[in-house]
């Protein structure tokens, strides 16, 4: 059986891309019949020389408006259906504060919090926090940028690798693409860097390179053979450009993904650098929502 999301954490900020988060988050509880946490970080980062100055004038208004964001959510996710609902609300930066100290005494095995691509001062700020949720937390993280809380995904991209993580993202984007009957694209992306480098020695190298591609591609599509039901398809590509740019950029467009699903590596610093590095720029750069995977999840049986 797929694993099933147990603990979900809703991260809220007031922003309309925090509220469809919620929505998620509520929905996929309901589906798992999940114990859900509702977060509120007391964001003093930005104001901290007014803090120092007049630190009870800034405590009380910052905290009364976090405790009602949180209250509204926990009655949202009450008058839902959802009778296990925890509230956490933290002083601190937020992209470290939920990912540290609101996860430890929660253990959320997901993450949901808003985010917005890159464009504006603000959606940069926003983005850098769901992209730092990315980078701490030792879970999935779902991203959700579109602010219509009521639009499903019709059309999810699931970027594989051969790696560990890259294989559990493809059966829970899989997954994902079931709980609405619609369509899946498996991509494997052929960085054209390294072909770029490749080329001036031999093109059996890269002839090598793309076998290994279409392989890789072929075992994917072998396991997914006992997944397509429920699916309205399932494709597969190869695809060409430098990962943590090509899948949030151009591919996702080709495509028209409204999800994209990507695996990622909290193990260690290299692990971080260079699988990290495609899922943070793919929360960074995308215009839709991003789940980033990094529980083990299996097919089904």
């Amino acid at each position: 059986m797929p694993l099933p999301y147990r603990r979900i954490l809703v991260a809220l900020d007031g922003s309309e891309e925090s509220e469809a988060a919620l929505a998620k988050g509520i929905d996929t509880a309901l589906a798992y019949k999940s114990t859900l946490g509702i977060c509120h970080i007391v964001d003093y980062h930005n104001i901290k020389e007014l803090r120092k100055q007049y630190p009870d004038l800034m405590l009380h208004p910052l905290n009364k408006k976090g405790s009602e964001i949180t209250a509204r959510g926990k009655e949202e996710a009450e008058n839902a259906g959802i009778y296990h609902v925890r509230v956490f609300i933290k002083e601190g930066i937020p992209k470290a504060a939920v990912a540290d100290d609101i996860v430890k005494p929660f253990e959320p095995d997901l993450i949901v919090t808003g985010g917005s691509g890159a464009g504006t001062n603000e959606k940069k700020r926003l983005g850098s926090v769901s992209a730092g949720i990315v980078r701490r937390a030792s879970c999935d993280v779902w991203v959700v940028k579109n602010s219509d809380s009521s639009a499903i995904y019709r059309s999810v991209l699931i970027a594989v690798d051969g790696s560990d993580a890259s294989k559990s993202a493809f059966y829970a984007g899989l997954n994902m693409a079931k709980r609405n009957h619609n369509a899946a694209r498996i991509i494997y992306v052929l960085n054209t860097q390294s072909l770029s480098s490749l080329e001036p020695y031999t093109n059996d190298l890269v002839d090598v390179y793309k076998g290994r591609a279409e392989a890789l591609l072929h075992e994917y599509r072998t396991l997914s053979d006992a997944e397509n039901h429920g699916l309205k398809s399932v494709q597969y590509s190869i695809e060409y450009g430098t990962p943590k740019t090509a899948v949030p950029g151009e591919i996702a467009r080709k495509h028209q993904a409204d999800l994209i699903v990507v695996g990622a590596s909290g193990m260690g610093r290299t692990q971080r650098f260079i699988l990290g590095s495609v899922s943070e720029s793919t929360v960074r750069r995308a215009s839709c929502d991003v789940l980033v995977v990094r529980n083990q999840h299996q097919p089904e049986i």
